[in-house]
């Protein structure tokens, strides 16, 4: 892995660690502009080191094409509102049906 990759690779699980798998959904669709509860929405069947996984990886992406820096990511931590995990997840689930 060259340099720059290993050092965004780095930068990115430092910042992104202590989050939840659905708070990292949201941040995820907030780098691609999406409506928050996008990838959410998208990975809810999954459980939640793998929606993690894919969100790094996601996120790792979008630092290598350097189409969004750490900085950024950081402002949108600190910037955007997030759904706590429960809400989040409420929020997504499919509707129960009534008989």
């Amino acid at each position: 892995m060259p340099d720059s990759q290993n050092e965004h690779a780095q930068q990115l699980t430092q910042l992104i660690s202590p989050l939840g798998a659905m708070h990292l959904a949201q941040l995820t669709a907030f780098c691609f502009g999406l409506p928050p509860l996008y990838f959410c929405r998208e990975y809810q069947a999954l459980p939640s080191a793998t929606i993690k996984k894919q969100c790094e990886e996601r996120l790792l992406k979008q630092l290598d094409s350097e189409a969004i820096a750490v900085p950024q990511l950081q402002q949108l931590l600190l910037e955007k509102e997030y759904f706590d995990e429960e809400e989040a997840s409420l929020r997504v689930a499919p509707l129960a049906e009534e008989d």
